[in-house]
């Protein structure tokens, strides 16, 4: 900066002391045009004298000879040598990073309106920038302004600082027009000029011109990997969800992905881009290199992403990790379910159970996880299980607590019910089947065991005792009707 400042001010001195006098004259529409003046030679010498410590970067002494040329001579002063003086010194200033002081003498030197047109205008440039700096925005814009209306080819940098003073007044939209007017002029690609149309687009949510701008950036800077996500989050905000897949997919595979949110982000897009597979693949390959956590959420997608893909085999185990991890009963509720639906019946109980047991589940999951774990149990239940068939009749009977499942619960009790009153209904008819059976074959036997004893044949040990039972049952029939009262029951009497 000081260096800059210091050619500027001995190019301004060299000029000046080199003048000539011109008279004003008219051009050829007739109007007057002001001419370059010469330096009284008074002026000169001491002004030649600060340009000689000036040229050898004695900014100090330079500044203290113009300081006593001004309260010397600063009074008897034309305009045209007061305002080189004071040009000059506020160079000086400036090159000091004295901005106060320089301003105060380039507005003061403005306000002679002595010098040519030339300098004057580049005075409103240096006076612009100078407010810019000490971040007066209000003035930096005005004087671009000004400068910019009488500049015959304003370069970029102009019209962006005038764009950054207009965001710093957070007059988004008035800042616009100028930072587009920047990039078109730039000769080459400024990476300050594309950051603070990227601030002014997205302030106004200007997602299309925002969309095409990032697409510019990324050609220029492919390696920054922040202009990458910028683009997918404004692509999402567009809902072109698919263009977003494809820039967060094109960065990780060019090594620029290393945030954990941006890798599950990537993972949820290949679910919902029907890649599963690779999704869950690539939450696996960032687990094992740690730059995905392996906890309970991430577990969890990465099971979903299985499920989704249908193997099944392989989300099992990696939700049971998740429901393991859980401090509630949701994922063990999930995993129940899975088990179910590929018929593991006892697992299924098991997690259905623990995740009654951790808690935490919504209403509806509680009245569900209480039916389904009833089901589990009844489908373990063999033919006349009725123990088992009790444990699942426990369960259906808490959901039936719940007006969701009520019905079914009801429904299911009722079932176990019938099941049991048929196996009862059947277990008696076999019973009175087979007493039946038994005293057929029992008079079979001692029938056999008469005609022995009446053929005079040796009667074998079991007719022996059929055939004593026999008579001694006779026997009892006789003495009880015997002990009975003459005539009882008769009714002609």
């Amino acid at each position: 900066m000081r260096t800059v400042a210091r050619i500027v001010v001995m190019s301004l001195v060299a000029g000046m002391l080199s003048a000539v006098p011109v008279h004003a004259q008219e051009d050829g529409e007739g109007q007057r045009t002001r001419q370059v003046e010469s330096l009284a030679p008074a002026v000169a010498r001491e002004l030649g004298a600060a340009y000689e410590d000036l040229s050898n970067d004695r900014t100090q002494q330079a500044l203290s000879k113009l300081n006593q040329l001004m309260s010397g001579r600063g009074d008897s002063m034309k305009p045209f040598d007061k305002a080189s003086v004071l040009q000059i010194r506020g160079s000086a200033f400036a090159s000091l990073g004295r901005h106060g002081e320089a301003l105060r003498d380039f507005e003061s030197a403005l306000q002679l309106d002595a010098l040519p047109a030339e300098q004057n205008l580049q005075l409103r440039f240096n006076v612009a920038q100078l407010h810019f700096q000490e971040e007066n925005y209000g003035e930096a814009i005005r004087y671009f302004q000004q400068w910019l209306d009488d500049a015959e080819a304003p370069d970029a940098n102009a019209y962006y600082m005038l764009a950054a003073a207009h965001y710093y007044r957070d007059d988004y939209r008035a800042a616009v027009p100028h930072i587009e007017r920047a990039l078109s002029l730039a000769k080459a690609p400024k990476q300050r000029f594309f950051d603070l149309a990227n601030i002014v687009f997205a302030e106004l949510n200007l997602r299309d011109k925002r969309v095409r701008l990032l697409e510019r950036i990324i050609e220029h800077w492919p390696d920054q990997v922040s202009y990458w996500k910028q683009l997918a989050a404004t692509y999402n905000e567009l809902d072109r969800q698919r263009e977003a897949f494809a820039t967060l997919e094109l960065a990780y595979r060019n090594g620029l992905l290393g945030d954990e949110a941006d890798i599950v982000s990537l993972a949820q897009f290949y679910s919902r881009f029907n890649n599963p597979h690779r999704g869950a693949e690539l939450l696996i390959k960032e687990m094992d290199a740690g730059r995905v956590t392996r906890d309970v959420e991430h577990l969890e997608l990465l099971s979903q992403l299985w499920s989704q893909a249908r193997e099944h085999k392989k989300a099992i185990p990696v939700l049971r990790e998740a429901a393991r991890l859980s401090d509630t009963g949701g994922l063990a509720f999930r995993l129940g379910q899975v088990l179910f639906a590929d018929e593991q019946y006892a697992a299924a109980e098991t997690a259905l159970q623990n995740a009654l047991n951790k808690g935490g589940l919504a209403e509806r999951d509680q009245a569900d996880a209480w039916l389904l774990l009833g089901t589990a149990r009844f489908n373990q239940a063999g033919p006349g299980d009725r123990e088992q068939r009790a444990e699942a009749d426990a369960a259906y009977q808490q959901a039936q607590r719940f007006g969701r499942t009520r019905s079914r619960a009801s429904e299911w009790r009722s079932y176990i019910a019938a099941i049991n009153n048929t196996e009862s209904r059947q277990a008696a008819l076999e019973a009175e089947q087979e007493a039946n059976l038994e005293r057929a074959a029992e008079q079979r036997a001692l029938t056999a065991c008469r005609a022995q004893r009446l053929s005079g044949a040796d009667v074998s040990e079991r007719c022996r005792r059929l055939l004593e039972a026999e008579d001694s049952a006779q026997e009892q029939d006789a003495a009880s009707d015997a002990a009975s009262p003459s005539g009882e029951g008769d009714s002609s009497s």
